[in-house]
């Protein structure tokens, strides 16, 4: 009786601490020892989180977490629908947390709000606090109110702290016998490391002096990534000599997961030494797959080997869940499937993109394209006529009885290029309808001729951020290089423009000359290792979102360094359609404000991050020069082309919030072309500014390009050059960039160390 009465107590102590604050999320960070907080990933607002499932916490006002919620709409729900690696192990769909001066006591309700005991047959956790108000201890209890259990046989956590961000942590058991981190789990004593935002970073098997140890299994360090929404992705093991080891209840090297934008982990797999996949020898299988509805219930799961053949467990091959769709609530049923369909259905959007084009109709486009560039005002500028007639002829006869549109951009892509005019070029415009499932999964960077990853979405662990790539579906990388590099428009076969345009551009070049498939095979070595490792990555497998982060770049910004008294502008490009249409007005009041944000900060150094820009519309390039000279310069060539446009020659200053007497800096690197260079040749003509970094892709001359019409037949789209347009800079030599007068590479080194040396020299200056 003393102990309902007991638990009386606590439920009427909380009703005097409501909920101050509630916060709202998608999921839980995962949590490995109930030592770490409770977290949430991906916030919502209220109203996102209508009619989809959702965790809402509660704080006090002292912002002390009390009251942890799994829901749809207003209705407690059960905590398996979120599947796997969310931070849930220890709660209920309903969690309540009481604190008195050095303890804090959860407890636990069902989907009915009624006393229930947590996922691991817990009834009542209580954690213990020291005098600084850090956790030190946690004991279990059941409905009674005596010691218990939990379902890895532990009754008690002690945490000694070794510092900010590392605990060491103890267990007992009911009978007071020190117990492993779990029964099946054989670290000891527990050295956990936490980052500063409290995410465990590793944990570590050690003696009474902190020292490695390894376990029975041969393993030590347990180490932990994260993307940037808190997703546990990956996990690696190390012998206590930091070396990669396979160990551990699994048997496996480690392990890593895919979510989609809901946080929601799609796919758990576990990985051998070399990042393939390697069964998993507690669950008998390789990797599952994970597939949840837009309300956020999980609909069903299955499992598959090393050769991502599905598998039977006991004599189930996957399993569904079916909910109301009126009422997502309420689950339906469950179905266990036993048998996998015999009808194979064929990809239909990889067989239309192969599809084949007769040679009439090929001859047919391959002469309109031949007529086309006819118009080009200085077609053998870069080329002489005797060398072009060769390279048409050559590739007139390499024309096919049948081909596919990506071998009729193959073979016309370099007649297209052969002009060395950065706006005449041809495009494979169903590159920007194929779902991103079907890309090649790799944003590279490619240095000293070479192709690193920087990120990794290959679903191989080994393939970490500066990993070089040998081969791609059997092809080297140094050859994938130079047969895209004649794919691409260069203004005077500019070798800087074809490195700047392929760190940006690189998928599209990739998959318009070599397509698409359903496996793509890449050979590389990891980052600082000799090791080589082929992996394989399926078109089903996507990581889902790996692009969303370089589509979603701002076009236009402003960064104040206070301390330095230094602002940068960063501009991605100088064409603007916020609403369909060009927009030069919403550019000018942009920086117009930046302007003004200046001069009433007392802004000393102004710095333009150009790099990436290809260009886009001289009115926005003439304004900023307005703002950087103190007195009226030249622009355009006095020429009959410029009269006819109507086009001022001339710039003149603008007199309110003018920076011209601040340290100006102009950043680029070898994408910067077309008006980005244009206006960068005046800059350099006139010493308006300081230019850091690379020879531009552009020079100080160029032919604006027009649209014409898409081939007849393969729909491959064709821009061509117009009438020359040059600015008023004799100086400049015609088959050069812009050079800089400070150079400065971005290197991969930096990247990947998420350094930005022009900004430094900038900022040191």
């Amino acid at each position: 009786m003393k102990h309902f009465l007991l638990i009386i107590v606590f439920l009427s102590c909380s009703l005097l601490t409501e909920a101050q604050t509630a916060k709202y999320f998608k999921h839980l960070v995962f949590r490995e020892t109930p030592y770490s907080e409770t977290k949430g990933k991906i916030p919502q607002t209220e109203a996102e989180v209508q009619n989809v499932n959702h965790y809402k916490l509660g704080y006090d006002s002292l912002n002390r977490l009390i009251l942890i919620e799994y829901k749809y709409n207003q209705n407690l729900i059960e905590l398996n629908r979120s599947g796997i690696l969310d931070g849930k192990r220890a709660l209920a769909s309903k969690t309540q947390i009481i604190y008195t001066e050095n303890t804090e006591t959860r407890l636990f309700f069902d989907v009915d709000n009624k006393p229930a005991t947590n996922g691991m047959g817990v009834f009542k956790e209580v954690y213990s606090y020291n005098k600084k108000g850090k956790r030190v201890g946690l004991k279990f209890y059941d409905k009674n109110d005596e010691p218990i259990n939990n379902s890895w046989n532990i009754f008690e956590y002690t945490w000694k702290h070794i510092n900010n961000n590392s605990v060491l942590e103890t267990r007992k058991d009911v009978n007071g016998v020190n117990v492993t981190m779990r029964p099946y789990y054989k670290f000891h004593n527990v050295l956990y490391k936490f980052n500063d935002k409290g995410l465990l970073l590793s944990m570590n098997n050690v003696d009474k002096r902190l020292k490695l140890i390894n376990d029975e299994t041969g393993i030590a360090t347990d180490k932990a990534t994260y993307d940037k929404n808190n997703n546990l992705i990956n996990f690696k093991f190390f012998n206590a000599e930091n070396e990669p080891a396979v160990g551990s209840f699994l048997g496996t090297a480690g392990g890593f997961a895919t979510y989609d934008e809901s946080g929601n982990c799609l796919k758990y797999a576990t990985v051998g030494l070399d990042g393939n996949y390697q069964v998993d020898k507690r669950s008998n299988d390789a990797y599952s797959k994970y597939k949840f509805d837009s309300v956020g219930n999980l609909i069903e799961r299955s499992s598959y080997d090393t050769h991502n053949k599905i598998l039977k467990k006991r004599d189930v091959i996957s399993v569904k869940y079916v909910y109301d769709t009126k009422n997502p609530i309420q689950i339906l049923k469950t179905e266990y499937h036993h048998t996998i369909p015999n009808k194979k259905v064929k990809d239909s959007i990889l067989k239309n993109l192969n599809k084949q084009i007769g040679k009439d109709e090929l001859v047919e486009d391959f002469n309109q394209l031949l007529e086309t560039l006819k118009e080009h005002p200085s077609q053998f500028e870069f080329i002489d006529k005797t060398s072009y007639k060769n390279l048409v002829s050559m590739q007139r006869d390499k024309l096919k009885d049948s081909m596919t549109v990506q071998e009729f951009y193959q073979l016309t892509s370099p007649i297209v290029t052969s002009l060395g005019c950065l706006h005449t070029r041809i495009v494979d415009t169903r590159f920007f309808r194929t779902p991103q499932k079907y890309w090649l999964p790799l944003i590279v960077w490619f240095e000293n001729e070479k192709m690193y990853a920087i990120n990794n979405c290959v679903e191989n662990i080994e393939m970490d951020a500066g990993s070089e790539i040998l081969e791609i579906n059997g092809i080297s990388s140094s050859e994938i290089l130079q047969t895209l590099k004649s794919t691409i428009s260069a203004d005077a076969f500019n070798q800087s423009f074809y490195r700047g345009d392929l760190n940006v551009n690189f998928l599209y070049y990739y998959h318009s000359y070599f397509g698409f498939d359903s496996e793509y095979k890449i050979k590389f070595k990891p980052y600082n290792s000799e090791n080589t490792i082929t992996t394989s990555f399926l078109i089903d497998e996507p990581a889902p979102n790996y692009k969303v982060e370089i589509n979603n770049t701002s076009r236009l910004g402003i960064e104040i360094n206070k301390e330095s008294k230094t602002a940068i502008i960063k501009i991605k490009n100088f064409s603007y359609f916020p609403r369909g249409r060009e927009n030069i007005d919403f550019f000018k009041e942009k920086l117009d404000t930046y302007m003004k944000q200046i001069k009433n900060e007392n802004i000393s150094k102004v710095a333009f991050d150009l790099r990436g820009n290809r260009g886009g519309n001289p009115e926005c390039t003439n304004h900023i020069l307005s703002y950087i000279i103190d007195k009226e310069i030249n622009f355009y060539e006095d020429n009959d082309l410029n009269k006819r446009r109507n086009r001022p020659t001339t710039i003149k200053p603008k007199t309110i919030n003018n920076i011209s007497n601040a340290n100006i800096y102009m950043l680029t690197d070898g994408r910067c072309a077309s008006a980005t260079a244009q206006m960068l040749a005046v800059v350099k003509q006139n010493k308006l500014a300081t230019i850091i970094g690379e020879e531009t892709g552009g020079t100080y001359s160029t032919h604006p390009g027009r649209g014409t019409a898409s081939l007849k037949n393969t729909k491959l789209s064709l821009q061509i050059g117009t009438e020359r347009e040059s600015v008023n800079v004799p100086r400049l030599v015609l088959d050069k960039g812009i050079i800089p007068d400070k150079s400065i590479k971005l290197k991969l080194f930096d990247i990947i160390n998420g350094d930005d040396p022009l900004l430094n020299y900038i900022l040191k200056e």
